[in-house]
């Protein structure tokens, strides 16, 4: 029994250690300047607001295409808007993608690398 405890304690530590670190954050923003690439840092915004997807790659990331995809709601139901690829420059660590929005409601951006796991995930409201 303690046998089996312990092949259990060192599967759960391993599966639990194998989760590695974050390869990207998700910010979104009301503008970009020079002094702030992420001005005015929120999930609501006032209609008629410009909304910049912020991805902050980390150093780890090593993958040359990053895949940005653009959903809205509707009824509850997750609709597909768009999808576009960003190539990366060597030493490239920042996506910025306008997101052109004329009607109030849910919305929600995902960046996938290359292979199609996940980076980033999160949504923002326009009222």
């Amino acid at each position: 029994m303690k046998k089996q405890l312990l092949i259990l304690s060192i599967i759960a530590m391993g599966a639990f250690g194998c989760q590695g670190e974050k390869l990207a954050e998700l910010r979104f923003c009301a503008d970009v300047r020079l002094e702030d690439p992420c001005y005015g840092e929120d999930t609501v915004f006032i209609h008629g607001t410009n909304v910049w997807a912020h991805l902050l790659l980390s150093p780890k990331f090593q993958d040359t295409v990053v895949i940005g995809n653009f959903y809205g709601f509707q009824d509850g139901k997750r609709i597909f808007i768009e999808s576009k690829v960003h190539d990366l420059d060597e030493g490239q660590d920042i996506i910025m993608e306008a997101l052109f929005i004329n009607l109030c409601g849910d919305y929600e951006v995902e960046f996938l690398d290359t292979k199609g796991n996940l980076l980033a995930k999160g949504g923002f409201e326009i009222w």
